[in-house]
């Protein structure tokens, strides 16, 4: 095995492959960015003048003769399940852009895919590295907050309503699929799965075809009550994080600044040691009996999701079997049946779909362990 690095190929260059993909890729020294895939005469001339260097092909098959090795999915959400199928026929190992699937059961199918293929598929879950996040993980991890009962999640927006696919719930489009992901995949990472869920989704902006306003709560079963909200007619934000536990609660305003800094230009490589890093006016409030006081915030690393993909690509280490990447569309499952433009509630039982989830992952393990096969690195270390 060699350290050369993986060769990759972008699809799709919409806001999500120019502006939260390409230049993570171009800062990991061990991904080489060879091909953009688009059609689209504008974004090709986009790619000549932003990339140089990197070729535009028009579809996937025409990788191959660049030798490419991998390829993240950046297309609008109804087109992802299709492309990372042909990619997977394609022998190429494969990075999937949020939603993952639309549904769960989209999402089992190409799981299994990859493992029959012996590739890589994983979901680009950059938001299990912003800083604020990190921030609560290590407050959780060293016992300052105590016992968590409680967690609050929030992203607040204040938009007009997007033609194209982003305003067609059919094709993807809508605030459960767009933000709900990164807000489920948060708890569940952070608290384990949920025994219930009760959901409101609903359209509130006039002209709005898909929703653009949501509100999750999940019941946990290690005991925590998790409360995520997300909503495009927010014109006053809310907190981005409120977490209540036995010994201290914990409260963050504002927004990760990774976001900030790639749609200012930035990036890990032109930055440096000041990508991912918080100004103090941005610290989380940590509150005890005995009073409050600010918390230095962890360093984003969004920068570090693209060394780890390439190292699961190159089968440089073992890697888990993927539990989580079907997770987050069964939690959203129940909740996306009951988009409507009035305030529907719905509360249902979940456990059943993550029994299945666990029982499909168990049985891919048992077939994968007998002669022949070779477990395949379907997700990356520590996800």
């Amino acid at each position: 095995m060699t350290d050369s690095p993986v060769r990759w190929a972008l699809a799709g260059y919409g806001s999500g492959g120019r502006i939260f993909h390409a230049p993570l890729i171009m800062s990991a020294p061990q991904v080489q960015l060879l091909a953009v895939v688009t059609g689209s005469a504008d974004r090709q001339a986009q790619v000549a003048e932003q990339l140089p260097g990197v070729r535009s092909v028009p579809d996937l098959a025409d990788l191959a003769a660049l030798g490419v090795e991998a390829v993240t999915i950046t297309t609008p959400p109804g087109t992802h399940t299709e492309l990372a199928h042909r990619a997977l026929d394609l022998g190429l190992d494969v990075v999937v852009d949020k939603p993952f699937a639309l549904s769960a059961d989209e999402a089992a199918d190409l799981v299994e895919h990859a493992h029959r293929a012996g590739r890589m598929v994983t979901a680009y879950q950059n938001r299990r590295w912003d800083s604020d996040f990190l921030t609560i993980r290590a407050l959780i991890d060293d016992g300052s907050l105590g016992t968590v009962h409680r967690f609050t999640s929030r992203i607040d927006r204040f938009r007009p309503v997007k033609a194209g696919w982003a305003g067609d719930p059919s094709n993807g489009g809508g605030t459960l699929f767009d933000l709900g992901p990164h807000l489920v995949d948060q708890a569940l990472h952070l608290f384990g799965p949920v025994s219930r869920l009760h959901a409101q989704v609903r359209a509130v902006r006039s002209g709005s075809a898909a929703d653009d306003e949501i509100e999750l709560h999940l019941e946990h079963r290690s005991g925590v009550f998790s409360t995520l909200a997300a909503g495009m007619a927010t014109g006053a934000q809310g907190p981005r994080f409120q977490v209540g536990g036995s010994l201290a609660g914990f409260l963050v305003d504002g927004f990760d600044v990774q976001e900030a800094q790639l749609k200012a230009g930035g990036s890990p490589a032109s930055l440096g040691e000041a990508w991912g890093v918080e100004d103090p006016s941005a610290y989380g409030i940590l509150t005890t009996l005995d009073g409050s006081r600010s918390v230095p915030s962890r360093r984003g690393r969004w920068d570090t999701f693209y060394p780890a993909a390439a190292a699961a690509a190159a089968r440089r280490q073992a890697q888990p079997q993927p539990r989580r990447a079907a997770c987050t569309p069964a939690a959203l499952r129940g909740a996306d049946r009951h988009r409507a433009p009035r305030l529907p509630v719905l509360r249902r039982h979940v456990a059943r779909d993550r029994r299945r989830a666990q029982r499909a992952t168990r049985h891919r393990a048992r077939t994968a362990s007998g002669p022949g096969h070779a477990p395949a690195p379907l997700c990356l270390p520590g996800l």
